[in-house]
């Protein structure tokens, strides 16, 4: 088992970005998140919470856990006890990441849970997405338009596409999302 690596994670963001070509502006556009906390994050004078990571790493289209561990894993078989899980409590969800580590494209299994609705900030990507519906009703507004998506019904949301995903129904939703790395 890999051990989490935290030291230098703000240089690391800065680098990236500083790579992809993006401004703190930009990060403030694509994150929701102040220019002030994430210039903090990137010079180390703040920790970052685990949700706050993970929309700064979704944004510059880059793996969490490669960020947290020093190096990627190859795998052509993923076991069940392998995947890696992310749980957030405030809007009821869980992402299973599904990354075998060989090419640009991730894999995510995404279940949110019915209860109080809680929208989190608009999320924009610099990588194109697709999610299927595999159980429940889906919510998601895309570009300030509400949509409905049921079972099998499907979703190709273009790269800083401003979008978001919630469960407004008594059943739990399932979801099936592919995006790419870089």
């Amino acid at each position: 088992m890999k051990e989490l690596d935290l030291s230098g994670i703000g240089e690391k963001i800065s680098k990236i970005r500083k790579e992809k070509g993006l401004t703190l502006k930009d990060m403030v556009e694509y994150t929701g998140l102040s220019a002030g906390y994430l210039s903090n994050l990137e010079t180390g004078k703040t920790s970052p919470t685990l949700e706050n990571l993970h929309m700064v790493t979704s944004s510059l289209g880059i793996d969490l856990i490669e960020l947290l561990t020093s190096e990627g894993r190859k795998k052509q078989v993923l076991r069940a006890e392998e995947v890696r899980i992310h749980r957030y409590e405030d809007y009821n969800m869980e992402v299973r990441l599904i990354d075998f580590g060989y090419d640009a494209q991730i894999y995510e299994v995404l279940t949110i849970w019915p209860g109080e609705i809680r929208l989190g900030p608009l999320s924009r990507h610099l990588y194109s997405e697709t999610c299927t519906v595999l159980e429940g009703e889906l919510s998601l507004e895309l570009e300030e338009k509400i949509y409905k998506l049921h079972k099998f019904d499907s979703v190709y949301i273009p790269e800083k596409t401003a979008h978001r995903i919630w469960n407004d129904s008594d059943e739990k939703v399932v979801t099936y999302w592919v995006y790419q790395k870089k």
